[in-house]
């Protein structure tokens, strides 16, 4: 049995899937999905009190394809189908604990936005303050956000 080709494994390796945010109990979360949504433009999976659940649309395809509102549908749908390249999840679970509150520089939430200015626009209008000007450096545009409940985004628009 010297066919078995281990390095087909390596392609599975880790990616990394979620990101979870805590927030002061069932206002927090509806005020966090009310700025990811409204703001930067991630669609909502599921939304109770105390939980919210986020994912990343496929920058360049369109919003309105049959597949996506399939998966929204059916939970199970999302990672596993293979026309569905949406691979990240934002999670917002409501706490009460200080210290599971506490939110300083890090984590940073990086997403990769197609329009910078855009984007910074009508995060402000929603409660976000940009940290330090935007950034040009040869390779796109780069900024450091504060969200309005205190967390840091990082935003990247890459040159095409």
């Amino acid at each position: 049995h010297h066919h078995h080709h281990h390095h087909i494994m390596a392609s599975m390796g880790v990616r990394f899937g979620r990101a979870l945010l805590m927030v002061r109990g069932s206002n927090g979360v509806a005020a966090a999905v009310n700025f990811y949504q409204n703001g930067l433009g991630l669609y909502v999976v599921r939304h109770t009190d105390n939980w919210a659940e986020l994912t990343c649309p496929v920058i360049g395809s369109s919003s309105s394809s049959s597949s996506s509102s399939s998966s929204l549908s059916n939970p199970n749908a999302g990672s596993s189908s293979n026309n569905e390249p949406i691979n990240f999840h934002l999670s917002i679970q409501a706490c009460e604990s200080e210290s599971q509150l506490s939110v300083g520089y890090s984590p940073f939430l990086n997403f990769d936005v197609e329009d910078m200015d855009m984007t910074v626009a009508r995060c402000a209008q929603m409660g976000a303050n940009l940290d330090g000007p935007i950034q040009y450096p040869a390779h796109g545009k780069v900024a450091a956000m504060r969200a309005p409940d205190g967390h840091m985004i990082g935003l990247y628009e890459p040159t095409i």
